[in-house]
């Protein structure tokens, strides 16, 4: 196996256990990143308007904005940060590659939890703050897109699933796993069309005549489907 294979492997179950477990022990308690956050973040890190170096995204993942600096102190040893960076950057690289191929195996990590019940939840919701935070890095560029009304729905898909269904206001909209998995899909489209959205802005002249009315995301496909135009026929432009 070559250097760059190695480098862009998918993790196994085995390492992303590692990867969970360090996380948790050592990132978590610092207002740093869990597996769950550290996927979410990366989408989105990988999905905007600027390239941003692994020098400034990576300092989060071990700590808040107000402990970056001291990234050091997480780790015990030089062999131990190798290790957790190593599985770090190819889970990096691993969505990327994902993305760049057009987002078609592209599935977020959300962690499952058993119920007393015997029931399994799965709350999204690191998932969402770990994307606003990736969001966040460069959050006035983002504008162009946050500010569209036509991506407000899906914007309120993450919204709603950062807050929680312990949030006063907002936790009815999450209370069942119906109503979680309808804003995850939500959620994890707006990821896919947001990557897409900036990569085609990169692309494109500086000035494009559009041909006919714009269609709205969120408007009927006029295919006759049914369905919304970004769930059909506007699926990944």
């Amino acid at each position: 196996m070559t250097q760059r294979d190695a480098l862009t492997k998918p993790l196994d179950d085995e390492e992303i256990q590692i990867l969970s477990r360090f996380l948790d022990e050592r990132a978590v308690e610092r207002d740093g990143m869990s597996f769950e956050m550290l996927d979410g973040y990366l989408t989105a890190v990988l999905s905007g308007p600027e390239t941003i170096a692994p020098s400034e995204w990576l300092p989060q993942v071990w700590a808040g904005e107000e402990a970056v600096g001291d990234e050091a102190a997480v780790f015990d040893d030089q062999s131990e940060a190798e290790r957790i960076l190593e599985l770090v950057m190819r889970h990096y690289n691993r969505i990327a590659g994902v993305l760049a191929q057009g987002g078609a195996e592209f599935e977020p990590w959300i962690g499952e939890f058993e119920l007393e019940d015997g029931g399994v939840a799965a709350y999204g919701q690191e998932w969402a703050l770990g994307y606003l935070r990736g969001v966040g890095l460069r959050e006035e560029a983002w504008d162009a897109l946050l500010g569209d009304p036509e991506w407000e729905e899906d914007l309120e898909a993450i919204d709603l699933l950062a807050r929680g269904p312990d949030d006063d206001e907002t936790g009815p909209d999450v209370a069942t796993q119906e109503q979680r998995d309808e804003l995850i899909d939500d959620m994890v489209g707006f990821a896919l069309d947001a990557h897409d959205f900036w990569l085609e802005q990169r692309l494109k002249p500086a000035t494009v005549r559009r041909e006919g009315p714009k269609v709205g995301r969120n408007d009927d496909c006029s295919c006759g489907s049914g369905k919304k135009y970004k769930q059909c026929c506007g699926k990944g432009q």
